[in-house]
């Protein structure tokens, strides 16, 4: 397997950070097949049969479990949840599937232009990586849409988005534990109906 495997820490190729899609009869679908550098498509990917997603480069995994949706961060579990009146809804840490994955690159276009040339030259560089998945659950009487994407920015701090929707209004605050240890506690009240949206940065 991938995930665990410290032989797995560096893209295959000339990219920094490549997905990787692990499968509980032990096989793999990556970005870039490792061997060959043949292109994957995303689109390929077996959710019926998938057990851990996420990125591996630049000497680092970093995944969540599809079973649970608990995130791991280099051997570091991030589990989040949301707490309000009393009552905590466990946002990951579920006996759920959470397969609807997400993936993609943030990229930028600097164009050389002379005058009105139509032969200017543009140049792409990616600028920032992204992983995750979303998810919509009953929890408690609740209807509850969670988004949850771990992005990877090369100039800026590594950072969660968390986006909530609820059917109803909840004073609440958004609970984030590394390790089984509370790390963070963020207000975040919510309408009914409306997303939330909480940028939090990798502590």
């Amino acid at each position: 397997m991938i995930f665990g495997n410290r032989s797995y820490t560096r893209s295959p190729v000339g990219q920094s950070f490549v997905w990787v899609a692990e499968y509980y009869d032990n096989t793999a679908l990556s970005e870039f097949d490792w061997k060959t550098k043949k292109t994957n498509s995303f689109y390929d990917i077996d959710r019926t049969k998938l057990y851990k997603f996420g990125l591996v480069g630049e000497g680092s995994q970093v995944y969540f479990d599809v079973a649970n949706g608990v995130f791991n961060l280099n051997n570091h579990r991030l589990m989040l949840s949301y707490i309000a009146g009393g009552v905590e809804y466990g946002l990951t840490g579920r006996t759920l599937l959470y397969n609807d994955i997400i993936t993609y690159k943030d990229a930028v276009s600097d164009a050389k232009l002379t005058g009105f040339d139509p032969g200017g030259q543009f140049g792409n560089q990616i600028v920032q990586y992204n992983f995750g998945y979303k998810k919509q659950m009953e929890l408690e009487n609740v209807n509850i849409n969670y988004q949850a994407v771990f992005s990877l920015p090369y100039s800026e701090s590594t950072f969660l988005q968390v986006k909530i929707t609820s059917d109803q209004d909840l004073d609440g605050k958004l609970v984030i534990r590394r390790n089984g240890l509370i790390v963070d506690e963020i207000n975040a009240p919510l309408v009914g109906g409306k997303v939330g949206i909480i940028n939090w940065v990798i502590k």
